[in-house]
């Protein structure tokens, strides 16, 4: 007989607490695929935010450096910032979903949906970047957790 899982709730913690790498695929209109890599490491700041430190690196190219710092305003909001966006980022949580809408620069904007899986270990990131709410390019990024968090108090297994 199967036993019936807890929900998963994507929060910055359970989603991003400690270190996690991504590697994917950032696709404009008339170009070539663009694949990368991100090394994440997430954490739990004193004052009740949670910042994210990440370096991304693009085949050929040298790494860049940025970090996202997220504060719950609401049962299922966040505000939050990004190094390298051009202003505020709007975060809500639905469940395993969290959807990030933010401006890149001038008028273009991204608009991406992750979602945790119910192990907690892996996220599925889809973004779509919009100029003039045109889509012209499309993210594609599986993140994978070095060491899932555990959230029921049991010692986590490193090995797992």
């Amino acid at each position: 007989m199967a036993t019936a899982q807890t929900p998963v709730e994507f929060t910055p913690s359970a989603g991003f607490g400690g270190e996690s790498e991504g590697r994917g695929t950032l696709k404009f209109v008339f170009r070539k695929p663009r694949v990368f890599h991100v090394t994440s490491r997430g954490t739990e700041q004193g004052d009740g935010t949670f910042r994210l430190d990440q370096t991304i690196t693009f085949a050929g190219e040298p790494p860049q450096s940025r970090f996202w710092v997220m504060t719950r305003t609401a049962p299922n909001r966040y505000a939050a910032t990004l190094s390298d966006a051009a202003g505020p980022v709007e975060a809500t949580v639905s469940g395993p979903r969290l959807s990030l809408r933010y401006r890149v620069k001038g008028p273009v904007f991204m608009h991406q949906e992750l979602v945790l899986s119910a192990d907690g270990r892996t996220i599925d990131n889809v973004g779509v970047v919009r100029l003039l709410g045109i889509p012209i390019g499309r993210l594609q990024e599986t993140i994978t957790r070095k060491v899932p968090a555990s959230t029921s108090g049991d010692p986590v297994d490193p090995d797992r």
